[in-house]
């Protein structure tokens, strides 16, 4: 565990004496709040054309209409920003020769992964940390967001970052360019993000898909042809379909064995790419 936690504060201090972390923080921030001041003047204008319409005014929710869209806005922003953050992560060690070194202490594999993973993790937290204020800002006014969906929502982002960061740092693993890491890893989140869009349009049956697969003999065994379509697969997999609810403030243990195991995958993914490396020479 010291190895892991020294591997995460190296990482940590990289980040925060480079413009990397502050430049990333910023620009979050500036995105994020520039949304949260729109929906926050929007609502306040509804607010003021509906005041002498009591049953109008009471439908105006600050959780629906400035909590939820904030969240759904840091999803995008994360498909953007994440994949800056872990660019460098294994990228650069395999760049600048730095990899052998490392390697070459009394640390294991799995450790270094690790040590990564958290120090990313941790301006992950500065960045979630820093919108804090936004809610806070709200409960300073006459609206009163409703705390527990907020913080429902937080934890949906919180997850869905860690997944992003996991998936940011196995494709880092796989390449010494720190660009193409970046473009690889945009491309993969945007892959997962986007599933879900078209899996209501997807009617086909997996039986069906295997029944083409093995030349008809699917059917003649009588398996069946039914079941679930290739668009339900798709949804499993999608991290926004498994976001959603986050959103709405409903906490599924489903959504959250989802994220917790494409951390745990990507990573056990990335030691085996950092393992066949080192084995190559």
């Amino acid at each position: 565990m010291r190895n892991i936690l020294a591997i995460a504060e190296r990482e940590v201090r990289t980040y925060f004496t480079s413009p990397l972390a502050y430049v990333v923080v910023g620009v979050f921030l500036m995105l994020s709040g520039y949304i949260f001041w729109a929906s926050l003047v929007r609502f306040s204008a509804l607010c003021l054309q509906y005041g002498n319409n009591p049953y109008v005014f009471n439908q105006l929710n600050v959780n629906d209409m400035v909590i939820r869209p904030l969240f759904g806005s840091m999803g995008v922003i994360f498909l953007l920003m994440i994949p800056v953050i872990t660019m460098r992560l294994m990228a650069e060690e395999r760049r600048t020769g730095t990899a052998e070194l490392l390697f070459t202490c009394p640390v294991t594999t799995g450790q270094v992964i690790l040590g990564k993973y958290l120090g990313a993790s941790f301006l992950l937290l500065v960045m979630l940390g820093a919108t804090l204020t936004y809610p806070l800002l709200i409960m300073a006014s006459s609206a009163k967001p409703d705390m527990k969906p907020t913080l429902v929502g937080y934890l949906g982002v919180l997850l869905m970052g860690l997944a992003f960061l996991g998936i940011g740092l196995l494709v880092s693993a796989m390449t010494e360019n720190q660009i193409i890491a970046a473009v690889g890893a945009f491309g993969a989140l945007l892959l997962m993000w986007s599933v879900g869009w078209v899996a209501e349009s997807v009617t086909v049956t997996l039986a069906a898909l295997l029944n083409t697969a093995t030349f008809g003999l699917w059917e003649k065994l009588k398996l069946g042809l039914g079941g679930p379509t290739l668009g339900d697969l798709l949804s499993r997999i999608s991290i926004s379909e498994h976001f959603g609810d986050f959103r709405k403030g409903l906490l599924d243990t489903e959504h959250v064995v989802f994220y917790l195991s494409v951390v745990f995958f990507s990573l056990f993914l990335t030691q085996r790419v950092v393992e066949s490396r080192r084995w190559r020479g």
